[in-house]
Formats: structure tokens, sequence, C-alpha cells
């Protein structure tokens, strides 16, 4: 079966445990987000994966084969399948938004067309710079780029926030997509409860680095975990962590 997945993942920042453990799960097709607090490893977890980050302990798995951060030209063909769309847009401010996007691959240029007919971005952006730009266009200029890859694999860090109702009703349906009529796995690291509700095949908590709860939206609705409940109620202050 095609899947992405993290075996007793460990990682270690500082004098702090981020990640204790981990072991998860994502299928081609399927939907899963990530909640938790503020600083418990979300954002580690996503660039462990694609080796931007090195694990302490732990393994990560693509399609049944081991991946090896510590070599770097292996992992450019992992950070192919699996693209990580990143919290903030990540442009070039020097380059315009067609540069961004090619970036040294020449073939891209013959999808970004349709992709962005898919985005709802007109094209006369290719021209522009990033600081032309609104910071939802940036982030959906971010997601085009990622997109281009052709990843088998899509990893998103916080992919709604600081976007206005309207593009992050595109953004989720964008996800949604991607899963269910592209294929795609999806693994969505975010604080939207009502996104992870609307979109999730599961759900997945983190709490002082270990999953606390890992199931259905119907499953966390139902729990009486306090974070769950904590996250429910909407009393978590994410900017201060807690």
């Amino acid at each position: 079966m095609n899947m992405l997945e993290v075996k007793n993942l460990s990682k270690v920042l500082g004098e702090r445990q981020v990640l204790e453990n981990m072991s998860l799960s994502v299928q081609q097709g399927e939907i899963l987000f990530v909640l938790g607090r503020s600083g418990v490893g979300k954002s580690v977890l996503l660039k462990t994966i694609v080796g931007l980050i090195h694990q302490d302990k732990g393994e990560v798995w693509i399609d049944g084969e081991k991946t090896h951060p510590e070599r770097e030209l292996a992992m450019v063909a992992v950070r192919r399948q699996c693209g990580l769309v990143f919290q903030s847009p990540a442009l070039f401010d020097s380059m315009t938004v067609k540069e961004n996007l090619i970036f040294g691959d020449e073939d891209k240029a013959r999808h970004i067309s349709a992709t962005m007919a898919w985005l709802k971005l007109p094209e006369k952006i290719l021209n522009f710079y990033p600081s032309e730009l609104s910071f939802g266009f940036q982030k959906k200029v971010s997601l085009l780029r990622t997109l281009l890859s052709n990843p088998k694999y899509l990893l998103f860090d916080e992919p709604t926030t600081g976007l206005d109702p309207v593009t992050t009703n595109l953004v989720n349906d964008v996800i949604r997509d991607c899963a269910k009529a592209r294929n795609m796995g999806c693994l969505v690291v975010s604080h939207d409860l009502q996104s992870a509700y609307h979109l999730a095949d599961r759900i997945v908590l983190i709490d002082q680095g270990k999953i606390a709860l890992s199931g259905t939206p119907s499953n966390f609705k139902e729990s009486d975990y306090p974070l769950a409940v904590a996250f429910r109620k909407g009393t978590i202050n994410f900017a201060e962590g807690y």
C-alpha cells in the first residue's frame, strides 16, 4: 500500500524533547490533520519528513522505502514526492512569480497555466514580484510552486493562517481536491479546528511531544482529553503556546 510513514520519531532541540517516539501514517487519497499547541513540534515533524531537520531516532518511509536524511542527494527525490507548503510563502523577493515557480526547471512552465486556473490565479501576476502581491496571493503562489512538482504527498504547515475566509475556503477546496480527485496524501499541520472537522479523514492531537489522540473527527468531538476539550472550547492561546 502506498503511504507515508513516520516510525518512532524522536527529536531534541536544545534541552527540550520536541518529538518523542512519534508514529503516524497517511495514505494516498487521505487527509490527516495534526493539531497541537504552538511549539509542540508539528512543524519540526514536517521538516524532519523531508530532511530539513534530522531526527535523533526513528525512521521515515515512503511507499515501503526508508528515507536517508544523511544522504542529501537522495533527499532531493524525497522532496519531489513529498511537497512541503511552508507557513510563510518563502518566495524569493528578487524574482518574479514566474521565476519563483520555475526556478531552474523549465519543464514546469508547461503546467503553469492549468494549475493557475485550478487555483483561480490570474496569469498576469506571473510578471509581478512577491512584494506586489497580498499575503493570500503569496500563499497561493507558494502552493502552486509545490504542486508543479507533481508530488504524491503534500505537507501543509498552517495553510490557512492569516487568510481571509474566501481564500481559506479556496485552500481547503484545493486540499480536498488534491486528496480525493488527484489521490495525493495530505498531511496538514494546523490550528484550524473547523477546517479539520470539514476536511480530515483522521485527526492526530500532539501533546508534550507525543500523540495523545488519534481518530476520526467524530472521535475528536467526543473525546474528554483535556487538550481536545480546550480546542473545542477555544480556550488555547496559541500565541503563548498554551
